[in-house]
């Protein structure tokens, strides 16, 4: 179980890079269009327009979005109200954090059961933008579900590894995959974002 959990964090990093990069692209790919527009459209004494720009970057929106969910989870980075669960004892935190996960779970199935419909529909039948890209939308909408699928898997995972830690009695086990980060893991994530340790000195380079 840990080996899995320790590859499907692996994975999760590198989808949710590769799901900044597409964000980057996006907001690239707009930039470039509004100063050719404005640019191009001052020297030539019209409006020109870059075609296309918007649909790519809202599919690069989308594909990046759902690529970066898994590590969300893994990382344990959503948002949860917190206001009563700190004042709790471990033994029934551990069991809400489980309950968080069925939740979750419930509205991602319906999630990724319609994904994989509209992708596959539009796979099925050759169904293009109505642009003048005219881009399959599969294209865009098969990477989408895929990363849906990579969350689905880890909360899964997440699910029975927390499940198991429950029933041997591993309150902190259970906090450390579905609970909600302490004050003191944030600080210390951020500080190593940073590239600085708690005592204050910058990581080596």
């Amino acid at each position: 179980m840990e080996r899995l959990w320790a590859l499907l964090a692996a994975v999760a990093r590198i989808a949710v890079w590769c799901g900044g990069a597409m964000l980057f692209a996006a907001a690239g790919l707009v930039t470039v269009e509004v100063l050719l527009r404005k640019g191009l459209g001052y020297l030539v004494g019209s409006n020109f327009v870059f075609s296309g720009s918007d649909e790519i970057s809202a599919y690069l929106f989308a594909v990046g979005t759902s690529w970066s969910m898994a590590h969300v989870l893994v990382t344990r980075g959503h948002v949860r109200i917190d206001a009563l669960y700190l004042h709790l004892g471990p033994r029934l935190r551990a069991a809400l954090d489980l309950v968080a996960l069925v939740a979750l779970g419930v509205f991602l199935a319906a999630v990724l059961e319609r994904s994989f419909d509209v992708a596959f529909t539009s796979l099925g039948e050759d169904i293009h933008s109505n642009t003048p890209l005219r881009l399959p939308l599969a294209w865009a909408q098969i990477p989408w579900f895929g990363g849906f699928l990579l969350f689905f898997v880890a909360l899964l995972l997440a699910f029975l590894r927390a499940l198991a830690a429950l029933l041997r009695g591993d309150w902190a086990q259970v906090a450390a995959t579905a609970g909600i980060a302490s004050q003191d893991e944030e600080i210390e994530s951020e500080l190593r974002g940073l590239g600085i340790g708690r005592g204050g000195h910058t990581g080596t380079p």
